[in-house]
C-alpha cells in the first residue's frame, strides 16, 4: 500500500496542472546541455506540441525583442519524434546570472508560452569542464575524438590499441579493409546503449557506464556498419543491416551463441514474426529484435554460405513503395527461390532443433529485463540517452565551435546517483551468472522508478 499510495500521489503532483484532458494542450521542452544552465553555455532546445498538428506550422524562440531563431517540426532520431529542434540557439556568453525570460511562438498561430531560466555564474562550472576541450590522436585505423580530463583522456592509448584490434578483426570478418582512416568519437556520458555510427562511429566510454556492454563489444559493432557502409550496396533492410553487425560481432551487447538465444524466444513467447520485424525493426523490443536478426544472418550464412549471403545481402532490388518485408520477399524469391515465409518455417525449424539450457533462458530473459529497466530509467531520468531519441549533435561542428558541455554534462540529482549504481551492479551480477541477486537488484530499480517523477518541463496552455 505505501508503494502505491506513493506513486499516486506522485502522479497526481506531475499532472494536475495538465487536467482536465481536453482543455489544455502539453509542451514539452528539452534543453541542452542537461542538468543546469550556466553563463556561456549555447543552448539547445527540442520542443514538442503534444497532440497539436505541426503540419506547416513553425516555431520561433526569443529573448524579448532578439530573435534567437526560427525552425520547422520534423521527425527526430530513430523514433521519428515530431519536433522543433533549436541547435546551439541560444548563446549565453554575454549575459548575466540570474533569471531570464524566453517567448516561444508558433507561426503563423498555435500554441505561443513563456518559459523562465536560471543562469548560474561561470564561474560555477563544475569540472572537468572549465579546461576542457577537444583533441584528437591517430592509431593505425582511426583518429579517435575525446574530450581532455575525461575517462577516455586517461584511457586513451589502451583505446587506441582497443579500435586497432577491432577494426582488424572486423576487416577480417567481411573480407575487406577501411579506404579512409575512420572517426571515433568517445562520449563522456551513457547515450542510448552505448554507441551509434554516422559518418563517425560514437561511443560511450566512462567508469560508470550504466547502460552495460564493454567497449570492444559496441567498438566491434558500430566498426562494422562503418565498414559495411563502405562496402556499398544498394538498399539493405534494417533486420538484414543490424543482424549483420551482431553476427560479425559474434553477440549483441555480449559475446553469446546467437542460435541457441533465439530458440530460447519461443520458451519464452518473445519471438518476432520475420514480417513485423522486417517492416518495423526499431520500434520492436530491442534484445529480442537484435538477437533475431543475427540468428536470421548467421543461419543464411551457415545455410548458403558467406558469398552468397553477401551477393543477395548487397543487391537487393530497389523497393519503390514496397514494404520492407516486400522487397526482402522479393529478392530471397530472386536469389534462393524462396519465399520470407518459406525463410522463416525454415529458420524457425531450424532454431527449434538448438539445444536451450536453462541458464541460456534465464539469461535471455534477465537481459531482456536488464536493458528495459535501463530504457526506462533513461526515458524517466535521462531522456536525452533514450536511444530512440538520443541526443547526437554533429561531432565536427562540436569540435570546431569547442562545445563540450553537451556529452560532459549529464543529470546527476540523488535520483540518478542512487539508481545509475545499481544498474552497474545490476549488469555485473547478469554478466557472471548471479541471476537470482540480479532479480532482486532490478526489482529494486524498478520499485524506485515507480516512485520518480520524470525530469521533463512541460507547460500546460489553454486551447
Amino acid at each position: 500500500m505505501r508503494r502505491s499510495t506513493a506513486f499516486i500521489l506522485l502522479l497526481v503532483v506531475l499532472f494536475a496542472s495538465c487536467a482536465p484532458a481536453g482543455q489544455h494542450t502539453a509542451i514539452t521542452v528539452l534543453t541542452h546541455p542537461d542538468g543546469p544552465l550556466y553563463v556561456g553555455d549555447r543552448v539547445s532546445f527540442e520542443v514538442m506540441l503534444g497532440a497539436v498538428v505541426t503540419d506547416g506550422l513553425s516555431l520561433q524562440v526569443s529573448e524579448g525583442d532578439y530573435s534567437l531563431g526560427t525552425t520547422g517540426f520534423g521527425p527526430y532520431g530513430l523514433g521519428g519524434r515530431n519536433e522543433a529542434v533549436f541547435w546551439w540557439a541560444w548563446d549565453t556568453r554575454d549575459l548575466q546570472p540570474g533569471i531570464h525570460t524566453l517567448t516561444f511562438t508558433t507561426i503563423p498561430q498555435g500554441p505561443s508560452w513563456t518559459g523562465t531560466y536560471f543562469l548560474h555564474p561561470a564561474a560555477d562550472v563544475p569540472p572537468p569542464e572549465p579546461d576542457a576541450h577537444w583533441t584528437s590522436t591517430t592509431s593505425a585505423c582511426c583518429t579517435l575524438y575525446y574530450i581532455t580530463g575525461t575517462d577516455a583522456a586517461r584511457d586513451i592509448e589502451s583505446l587506441k590499441g582497443l579500435a586497432d584490434e577491432q577494426a582488424a578483426g572486423v576487416e577480417d570478418k567481411l573480407g575487406a579493409n577501411f579506404t579512409s582512416i575512420v572517426s571515433i568519437v568517445f562520449l563522456s556520458r551513457t547515450l542510448g546503449h552505448g554507441g551509434f555510427t554516422t559518418d563517425s562511429v560514437f561511443v560511450s566510454y566512462l567508469d560508470r557506464n550504466y547502460a552495460g556492454s564493454t567497449t570492444a563489444q559496441v567498438l566491434h559493432h558500430e566498426l562494422t556498419h562503418r565498414l559495411d557502409s563502405q562496402l556499398g550496396g544498394g538498399y539493405k533492410p534494417s533486420i538484414l543491416v543490424e543482424g549483420l553487425a551482431v553476427y560479425i560481432s559474434g553477440g549483441h551487447f555480449k559475446q553469446e551463441p546467437l542460435l541457441p538465444r533465439a530458440a530460447a524466444l519461443f520458451d519464452l513467447g518473445w519471438y518476432i514474426p520475420l514480417k513485423d520485424l522486417a517492416d518495423d525493426f526499431y520500434p520492436q523490443q530491442h534484445e529480442v529484435g537484435y538477437l533475431e536478426a543475427g540468428a536470421l544472418v548467421q543461419y543464411m550464412v551457415e545455410k548458403y554460405g558467406w558469398y552468397a549471403f553477401d551477393d543477395f545481402y548487397r543487391h537487393m532490388p530497389d523497393p519503390g513503395v514496397r514494404k520492407p518485408s516486400e522487397t526482402l520477399d522479393a529478392a530471397l524469391r530472386e536469389r534462393f527461390s524462396l519465399s520470407l515465409s518459406d525463410l522463416e518455417t525454415n529458420f524457425t525449424a531450424f532454431l527449434k532443433t538448438q539445444a536451450v539450457t536453462a541458464d541460456i533462458r534465464a539469461d535471455l530473459r534477465l537481459t531482456v529485463r536488464f536493458y528495459d529497466t535501463v530504457r526506462r530509467y533513461q526515458q524517466g531520468l535521462d531522456p536525452s540517452a533514450y536511444y530512440l531519441t538520443a541526443w547526437l549533435p554533429d561531432g565536427k561542428t562540436m569540435r570546431d565551435r569547442g562545445i563540450v558541455a553537451d556529452y560532459l554534462r549529464h543529470p546527476a540529482g540523488w535520483k540518478n546517483r542512487l539508481i545509475e549504481p545499481l544498474l552497474v551492479r545490476a549488469d555485473a551480477e547478469l554478466r557472471s551468472g548471479e541471476y537470482a541477486r540480479v532479480e532482486k537488484t532490478l526489482d529494486w530499480i524498478n520499485w524506485l522508478l515507480d516512485v520518480t517523477v520524470p525530469r521533463i518541463t512541460q507547460y500546460c496552455l489553454n486551447n
